[in-house]
């Protein structure tokens, strides 16, 4: 939803017609190294690497495969190539960044009816934009702020709970 692939595709239009170009799939330093890059013509290069890796939340039950529980920037991934991902009506998200609040707004596009974000911190410290966050409450995500997941809580390989613990500043 936040950058539809017409639009994205429209977008590399302009940069090229203005004579840019873009590399996708390049490691730089193992595919290709700056020196190279110069020797090509290049006169500006731009290195866009994104994150690639959700960071971990540390607690009981993260790493045990459950069914229901996947890393936000898997999940963001899965759905933007078109991947089946995990579907039902409840999820809960941890995290205050624009990966939280992306991957909230993804879940009520694709049906997700009860949609709940968990923030440690309250919502002045949250590091997502600001209006993403009040975009997502608008569209009806629920936030728990100064809540910190301490365990996933599964039943038959699939995540039923989660245990949180109540925070102050």
């Amino acid at each position: 939803y936040r950058l539809p692939r017409g639009i994205l595709g429209r977008e590399v239009e302009i940069i090229e017609k203005a004579g840019g170009s873009i590399v996708y799939n390049t490691r730089i330093g193992k595919d290709k190294t700056f020196d190279d890059l110069w020797h090509d013509g290049y006169k500006a290069i731009f290195v866009a690497s994104g994150s690639h890796e959700s960071k971990e939340m540390m607690v009981d039950g993260e790493k045990e495969g459950y069914q229901g529980f996947i890393h936000g920037v898997k999940f963001l991934r899965d759905v933007s190539l078109g991947k089946e991902v995990y579907k039902g009506k409840k999820a809960v998200i941890v995290g205050g960044g624009n990966v939280a609040i992306d991957c909230v707004r993804t879940m009520l596009r694709l049906g997700y009816t009860d949609v709940n974000l968990l923030y440690r911190r309250s919502r002045k410290e949250m590091p997502a934009d600001a209006v993403e966050i009040e975009d997502a409450e608008k569209e009806g995500v629920k936030f728990h702020f100064l809540t910190l997941p301490k365990r996933i809580i599964a039943e038959n390989g699939k995540v039923k709970a989660i245990e949180c613990l109540r925070m102050e500043l």
